[in-house]
């Protein structure tokens, strides 16, 4: 294997090691706030789309339902988010933002700015593009089909 090749084999363990590095400097961040990433992350996807039902929102978030069970706990008791029952099904609760989970998202996204910020240093617009561009391909590579390799056997 060559030095490109073999570069090209780490590629897996750079985008996990600079995702968990990511995860740590907000964190950091918004350790004041007394909000995780998992966190933030849970409110940021009900920002997009409110009224999904636990199971849902686990799924979209690659979460545990217990896990999730947790996180949404936390939330509900500092009174960001509230679940309510599903009119069409009462085993289902679907879940809402509160007026309390709008401005503590705008500062997390504000944080999420600073650490992306960070994470990009000395890369020029045209790098962040390609990177951005790569990561998108390599997602969309991987989300067909469950994420099973497309590739034929030679």
């Amino acid at each position: 294997m060559n030095e490109s090749n073999a570069h090209i084999s780490q590629i897996g363990i750079l985008i996990a090691e600079a995702s968990r590095l990511m995860r740590r400097d907000f964190n950091r961040r918004a350790r004041d706030l007394g909000l995780s990433s998992a966190q933030w992350a849970v409110l940021s996807c009900l920002a997009r789309e409110e009224g999904l039902s636990q199971v849902a929102l686990a799924d979209s978030l690659d979460l545990q339902p217990i896990s999730l069970a947790r996180h949404i706990d936390r939330l509900e008791a500092r009174g960001c988010v509230v679940r309510r029952p599903d009119p069409n099904d009462r085993r289902v609760h679907r879940l809402f933002l509160t007026d309390e989970a709008h401005p503590l998202l705008q500062e997390l996204r504000t944080l999420g700015q600073k650490t992306r910020n960070h994470s990009l240093n000395g890369l020029s617009t045209e790098q962040q593009e390609a990177l951005y561009e790569a990561l998108t391909r390599i997602r969309h590579n991987l989300s067909q089909c469950g994420g099973e390799s497309q590739e034929t056997p030679q």
